[in-house]
């Protein structure tokens, strides 16, 4: 990506954040990022497609990281696990992409719909495959579910922890009890459950 693209794509973002997604119209994000209209058309056909953009890198950055983590360490490590999960969350808030993703949703945007939800399948199967890293593949007729049932965990956890404080120091502490209640979740099932043969 050339660094221009990438300079409005920079400034667009910090637009979505301080104004939202909607609020924003493309003469903020020209005069914002200094750029005529014709140079944001060539790079941009529409607002929506410069948000899945600003999406991608700022995935494509996450998955860097996460994998970062891994380095010299073993996949079933829950702490690698810990940490990655801390690192999305930070990066999720800081990026005010669950904001984002809710202003999307409200949109009749077709397109920037279609995306959010590829991308939360593609989270989906990340942390599918890192279950079965940590839990074996012995576990692994049950961890999709647990998967789907921990990212709601998640998810509501860190959304009353934000409600109660604004520090990023929390999210730690959130994290890791998510995970320490997951950890008991995927016991529970394996032991009461079958597994088909």
């Amino acid at each position: 990506m050339n660094d221009r693209k990438q300079h409005v794509i920079s400034k667009a973002h910090q637009l979505f954040i301080e104004k939202g997604f909607q609020a924003t119209s493309i003469q903020d994000i020209l005069d914002f990022s200094g750029i005529s209209k014709g140079t944001f058309y060539k790079y941009f056909s529409s607002k929506s497609e410069l948000l899945i953009a600003i999406y991608k890198a700022t995935f494509k950055n996450l998955q860097k990281e996460r994998d970062d983590l891994l380095i010299g360490k073993s996949p079933s490590d829950i702490e690698v696990f810990i940490k990655q999960l801390e690192m999305q969350m930070i990066s999720n808030r800081k990026n005010k992409l669950i904001a984002l993703y809710e202003e999307v949703m409200s949109t009749n945007d077709a397109d920037l719909k279609q995306y959010i939800r590829i991308a939360r399948l593609r989270s989906l199967r990340w942390m599918f495959s890192r279950f079965i890293d940590i839990f074996g593949e012995k576990n692994k007729p049950y961890l999709l579910d647990c998967a789907i049932m921990f990212q709601g965990l998640m998810q509501h956890n860190l959304q009353y922890n934000r409600l109660a404080t604004d520090s990023n120091e929390k999210i730690s502490h959130v994290v890791r009890y998510s995970v320490n209640r997951l950890v008991k979740m995927v016991d529970e099932v394996a032991e009461n459950l079958p597994v088909h043969k």
